[in-house]
């Protein structure tokens, strides 16, 4: 269990992670049907026509990961005009073959040139 020193500062990341995403980026948030959140879909500018990607889950993601995953393959497919010709990046932890199958589902490909040891990057194109 979490104590309230360690909640206040996962609460503090959250927000700033939030904050990176204005005014360039864009975030999204999942609710259970009692408001509860699920998960954190952002983008932030991390570079000229490139993003860097974050998903912050709650305990509620395994209920609502098959959902999720096909909501955020078309929030991809489906960007804004403005994201056109961008990168979106994410890294991961190497070794995680569901993970590695979920950014394939998703549409994102291994970049090893932006690999940084174990942490593997995957990029996300959109349409040019």
């Amino acid at each position: 269990m979490a104590t309230e020193s360690e909640r206040k500062e996962t609460l503090q990341f959250i927000k700033n992670r939030l904050q990176s995403t204005k005014p360039d980026g864009f975030s999204k948030l999942w609710k259970t049907e009692d408001n509860e959140p699920i998960a954190i879909l952002g983008a932030y500018k991390a570079g000229d026509k490139r993003y860097e990607t974050f998903l912050i889950c709650s305990n509620h993601m395994e209920v609502h990961a098959i959902k999720l995953s096909f909501d955020m393959r078309k929030i991809l497919k489906e960007l804004p005009p403005r994201f056109n010709g961008f990168a979106l990046g994410q890294y991961s932890e190497a070794g995680s073959i569901h993970q590695i199958s979920w950014f394939r589902f998703l549409g994102f490909k291994h970049q090893p040139k932006g690999d940084r040891g174990n942490t593997l990057y995957y990029e996300y194109a959109s349409k040019a």
